[in-house]
């Protein structure tokens, strides 16, 4: 399944919208260490691997996409 997800700078818990999972990172851009918060946040989420989450769009912006593998 694609989930899109919008990421925003904080400490609080995912939150579901109607358009989209808004996660919160507290992590710096740098080294895709974000991005790979954001896919942990994702997992235990969907009480999934991280293995599972795959980011297939938006690597730079905050407005991505991810593929939650079953």
């Amino acid at each position: 399944m694609i989930v899109k997800v919008r990421v925003e700078y904080g400490k609080k818990p995912p939150e579901i919208t109607e358009n989209a999972i808004v996660v919160y990172t507290s992590e710096k851009r740098e080294n895709n260490r974000a991005n790979i918060d954001v896919m942990r946040q994702l997992a235990r989420t969907y009480g999934k691997s991280i293995d599972q989450i795959k980011l297939v769009g938006g690597r730079t912006s905050r407005k991505k996409e991810f593929l939650i593998e079953d």
